[in-house]
């Protein structure tokens, strides 16, 4: 199993690339940097359409306007949490915040829908899904248990959290969402921007609660 950041340039999210038995993008920033992208993925020796799932770990614009262009290359699997499932569906541009940013969100069909405690078996890395409400309320950490691994999306970052000023957010169900994950042993996290950590990573989660006032 391997984990690679192939995104973030501009507006875009982290893109997490995770090669295993299931190739698996967490994450597929704007679209708008879909050539570096692909240059990218070509240094693992794939392609776009090598892609066979996308986890987005919630709505905003800068996280699933790349979706599309996996999905025409590869006709992959889009998956997002059960609140934020519609929104994609109907090409919302309020609450993604695709309007906000000057695009347009194109009606994406979502193939399943994620709950609290599903588990996404990649290979060696199976995934469990943690409702993280906050940054949005359909937001979702991924959880590697085995191996100490955290997809963070933009719930916290290494030095920071999510805003909670967009539509959906919510400062108290933020805070609420980091004190539960601080009960988890984190090793490595890869959160939705900025930089990753790859050792003692529960730290960050410590950090971002201190920051809400709760340490």
């Amino acid at each position: 199993m391997q984990i690679h950041q192939i995104g973030g340039l501009g507006f875009d999210s982290n893109i997490y690339l995770v090669i295993d038995k299931v190739i698996a993008l967490i994450d597929a920033g704007t679209g708008q940097n879909f050539e570096k992208v692909k240059r990218n993925l070509s240094k693992f020796n794939l392609k776009p359409s090598d892609i066979e799932l996308i986890i987005n770990t919630h709505c905003h614009y800068d996280h699933v306007g790349g979706d599309r262009d996996f999905v025409r290359a590869a006709g992959c699997e889009v998956t997002i949490h059960e609140l934020e499932a519609e929104l994609l569906r109907k090409g919302d541009q309020v609450i993604t915040a695709a309007g906000a940013l000057g695009r347009r969100l194109e009606p994406l069909e979502v193939a399943r829908e994620l709950h609290e405690g599903d588990r996404v078996k990649l290979g060696e890395l199976t995934l469990e899904v943690l409702h993280t409400p906050g940054h949005t309320r359909g937001s979702i950490c991924m959880y590697g248990r085995e191996q100490g691994v955290l997809f963070s999306g933009d719930t916290f970052f290494c030095g920071g959290l999510g805003r909670t000023d967009l539509p959906t957010g919510d400062g108290e169900a933020l805070a609420r969402s980091l004190q539960e994950l601080a009960k988890l042993e984190v090793e490595r996290l890869y959160p939705g921007h900025g930089p990753l950590a790859e050792r003692n990573a529960r730290r960050h989660v410590l950090e971002a609660l201190e920051l809400v006032g709760y340490i």
